[in-house]
């Protein structure tokens, strides 16, 4: 029962107890008093429903009525008594009633419309089910719309340089912390044969550190990355037994590992570094359903750059063309003035050289190119570029290395040539070289300046007795 509807019980058993008393107190002795005194019985079940005191409001009216009636006669009517024996008769036995009849109500409600409530909540149940797949859904549906966008933008890339930028600006949308440090990533590609993997990229760590990690091809950390073509989740790094004593930051708390698997072999590794913020699970669902699209990617980008290399590439000596020499010099002199940074040039050229064509034929001179060019290409960075510029002459391109260190590295190709052993039908050929160092912006601004500055300072190597260092 309501508290409005108790409310209105209340104040209609009131008013029709004044009712009574007023019938009772102008009719005396006449059916009228009568009929006010038996008004006072449902004055007695409105009360008690109202008060929720059905037993005792009843009782109490009564007794109200009948000494209201012996007030208004002066004596004691029989009427009053009458009523008063109803009521007290009533207020025992309705209660009772009432009860009975309100479980008898509730059992035919219950029977009733159970089944209903029963298939109305199994049909919010379902409903809150199919809701619940919407929202799995929808997200299902952005996930492939990433992967679907990730899988046609790296189908139109075709360098290495290009795909490796968008894998990182992708990993950089992806490994968003709420809060933190957010983690540092490490993609590495598979060194070719009988060398260690390369870091190609690098970001919220060091480049050297990110090296240490890949320093030896054997080492305890690249066999432990070797070891799975699965992705793999080390929350913490100090209870890790395989990775004591890897070369990680200290600042690393977790690791994820995930490989970029083609046909059963990993070509690289993309590593997530853990500094403090935490790594979830959407992340490493996500790095695994990105990582096979970008190994598809970097797979085709490698293929891409070996062809091209190979178009660009002296079939003799494995070093560069000089037709490609002529366009990355002119990139790499942009790319030094926009930033500011030194840009050296290395000229040799192999004294004697015609002297082996024609003592001992040209097969003993190419033996001399293929040596000497192989001292070129040993410990070349990753932008460094070794070039055959044309028959015995030999150029090395030095970013960011300004003429001293330059200085010393061409120092170093002086020796290792005239440390080189060339054998030709079971003779010993004794080989040097003489070379020519030039600086950008030392020495000149332009690519023929500094072209003509190391070719200078190559000659007068030679006129000043050949298998000497000279600097622009």
């Amino acid at each position: 029962m309501t508290r409005s509807s108790k409310a209105r019980s209340v104040a209609f058993g009131l008013a029709m107890l004044l009712v009574g008393v007023g019938l009772s107190a102008a009719f005396p002795g006449r059916p009228q008093c009568l009929v006010g005194l038996a008004l006072m019985a449902p004055t007695a079940l409105l009360l008690g429903l109202g008060l929720g005191q059905l037993p005792a409001a009843a009782v109490g009216s009564a007794v109200l009525a009948y000494v209201a009636a012996a007030g208004i006669h002066g004596r004691v009517p029989a009427e009053g008594l009458v009523a008063v024996l109803a009521l007290c008769a009533a207020a025992l036995v309705f209660p009772r009633v009432l009860a009975e009849w309100g479980r008898a109500e509730e059992g035919a409600f219950a029977a009733q419309h159970g089944p209903v409530a029963a298939e109305r909540d199994a049909m919010r149940g379902r409903l809150e089910g199919l809701r619940a797949r919407a929202v799995q859904v929808e997200r299902e549906g952005r996930e492939t719309d990433a992967m679907f966008h990730v899988a046609s933008e790296i189908g139109k890339l075709l360098s290495l340089e290009d795909t490796l930028e968008f894998l990182r600006e992708i990993f950089r949308d992806t490994l968003k912390p709420s809060g933190g440090v957010p983690p540092a990533f490490v993609v590495a590609l598979a060194g070719e044969e009988g060398k260690a993997p390369r870091v190609e990229v690098a970001e919220g760590v060091e480049v050297t550190a990110a090296d240490a990690l890949f320093a030896e091809r054997d080492g305890p950390f690249t066999r432990w990355l070797r070891a799975s073509l699965d992705p793999v989740w080390v929350r913490s790094v100090a209870g890790e037994p395989a990775l004591k004593g890897a070369p990680l930051p200290p600042a690393v708390r977790g690791l994820l590992s995930v490989p970029l698997a083609i046909e059963g072999r990993a070509i690289g590794w993309v590593l997530v570094l853990d500094l403090g913020a935490g790594l979830s699970a959407s992340d490493v669902a996500n790095l695994g359903i990105l990582c096979p699209q970008f190994a598809i990617g970097l797979e085709k980008a490698l293929l891409y750059e070996r062809l091209r290399r190979l178009s660009v590439t002296d079939g003799l000596t494995g070093l560069t063309v000089h037709r490609h020499f002529q366009s990355r010099l002119d990139e790499e002199l942009k790319r030094a003035e926009r930033y500011h940074e030194p840009l050296s040039l290395v000229m040799g050229d192999i004294d004697h050289f015609k002297r082996f064509n024609d003592t001992w034929g040209h097969l003993a001179g190419d033996q001399v190119l293929k040596a000497v060019a192989g001292v070129f290409r040993e410990g070349l960075g990753a932008s460094e570029l070794a070039v055959r510029y044309g028959g015995e002459e030999f150029v090395l391109v030095l970013p960011k290395t300004p003429k001293a260190a330059a200085l010393e590295r061409a120092e170093a190709l002086r020796r290792g040539v005239r440390a080189l052993t060339v054998e030709h039908e079971g003779r010993r050929l004794a080989v040097t070289v003489s070379l020519g160092v030039a600086a950008y912006p030392d020495d000149a601004m332009t690519k023929s300046g500094l072209i003509d500055r190391a070719d200078e300072a190559l000659y007068r190597s030679k006129e000043g007795g050949r298998d000497r260092v000279t600097a622009a």
